[in-house]
């Protein structure tokens, strides 16, 4: 794969993990509020919690009710369970169990009362005389269970709660549930259907794929660079090189085309041009420059062989008299004369020939000898040798 090519995906899979791991903090993060609502609208008259709902994700719980109509009045009692289940006695409620999902409400809609039930308290039955007269003379089902009845009774006449909220349309309220049995009782004045339910809790979101999206994607991006740089980096050395050995390669094949032309290298005539040569005559073809043939030496001057210079002929041998030897420079007494014939050789040595009857004298002897000693007959005893001998010394001396 190409170098340049495995540093542009590098990038971009950095880009793409540091993309995913911002969008799991923000847009993908999950609300920090829980909030959870009753999947359709009450048709009873009141909605109640059951024990441990309202700090079922944490303690703090906001409690929003709202009325179908905005000129209704709402009401959100907060009791203990039992408080409320006592007032209720008689009456059809939807009895809050839990959570569906994070944003659905779990419910149940409560409208028998079986004997196996827990009866309520006296404060309850004091304090709720009407619903248990209603009670002793409700109906029964098959299972022997008596049938819930409405008495449109108004729970914001009752003393039984620890804290009310009212409000006209909808109605609010922040609740701490830490360590308690508390519930909440939701209704409008009692002689209409319950208000729709909502319960938000505080919850805390972490994002576990932020850091390390963060960190992987920067390494990414980090090594994509890198590789991109070097690639660069790469490409233009190999510019470099290349021009380098283009440059080199020109040079070459200049010395080669001047060393061809200056000494040609004449071989077989047959054998077929190299490549370079080949080159080379092209080039000099091209540019109309002269070329020669290392086969056979033959000079091209833009493609066509130019036409052999003629040679000037060698000059013959003459004879060369005695005089013309001698204004030549030979040397007298030589016994060959280079250029000459027999006969002009034989003449030269006759009149170069000494005379054998004159005897050999020292230069300068004529002239220092005196003539008794030339004409001085032979001595033929020791006496006169050693007379003339002391005479020769005595001359010298002189």
């Amino acid at each position: 794969m190409n170098r340049r090519m495995l540093s542009v995906i590098i990038a971009v899979l950095g880009l793409i993990a540091i993309v995913l791991a911002v969008c799991s903090a923000t847009v993908w993060r999950p609300s920090s509020t829980a909030r959870a609502s009753l999947a359709q609208s009450p048709d009873q008259h009141y909605v109640v919690t059951e024990q441990g709902v309202l700090s079922l994700v944490e303690s703090d719980v906001e409690v929003t009710a709202t009325a179908a109509s905005a000129d209704q009045p709402v009401l959100i009692a907060v009791g203990h369970v039992q408080d409320i289940k006592a007032w209720l006695a008689s009456d059809p409620y939807i009895l809050v169990t839990g959570l569906t999902d994070w944003d659905t409400l779990e419910s149940t809609a409560v409208t028998t009362s079986c004997p196996e039930e827990a009866t309520p308290t006296a404060t309850a039955e004091a304090s709720a005389a009407p619903t248990a007269e209603a009670t002793a003379t409700a109906t029964t089902d098959a299972d022997g269970c008596a049938v819930l009845e409405n008495s449109d009774a108004d729970p914001a006449d009752s003393d039984l709660w620890i804290k009310t909220e009212t409000g006209t349309g909808s109605a609010t309220l922040e609740l701490d549930t830490a360590g308690s049995d508390l519930a909440v009782l939701v209704a409008t004045d009692g002689a209409s259907t319950a208000p729709q339910v909502t319960l938000a809790w505080p919850r805390h979101v972490s994002t576990p794929w932020l850091i390390p999206g963060l960190i992987v994607g920067g390494l990414l991006l980090l090594v994509g660079v890198f590789l991109f740089l070097i690639d660069i980096q790469t490409r233009r050395a190999d510019e470099q090189r290349r021009a380098r050995a283009a440059e080199r390669a020109a040079r070459i094949a200049q010395a080669d085309s001047v060393a061809t032309v200056g000494i040609p290298q004449i071989g077989d005539p047959n054998r077929p041009l190299t490549r370079r040569e080949q080159r080379d005559k092209e080039r000099a073809e091209a540019a109309g420059e002269e070329w020669v043939d290392p086969r056979t030496g033959a000079v091209y001057v833009g493609g066509v062989q130019a036409p052999a210079v003629p040679q000037a002929p060698a000059p013959e041998p003459e004879e060369l008299s005695a005089d013309a030897v001698e204004a030549s420079g030979a040397a007298r007494g030589s016994a060959v004369v280079p250029g000459l014939d027999a006969e002009t050789t034989a003449a030269h040595r006759s009149a170069r020939e000494l005379d054998e009857t004159e005897p050999f004298a020292v230069a300068g002897e004529e002239e220092t000898a005196s003539p008794e000693t030339e004409e001085m007959p032979a001595v033929e005893d020791g006496t006169a040798a050693d007379a003339n001998t002391d005479e020769s010394d005595e001359e010298h001396q002189a």
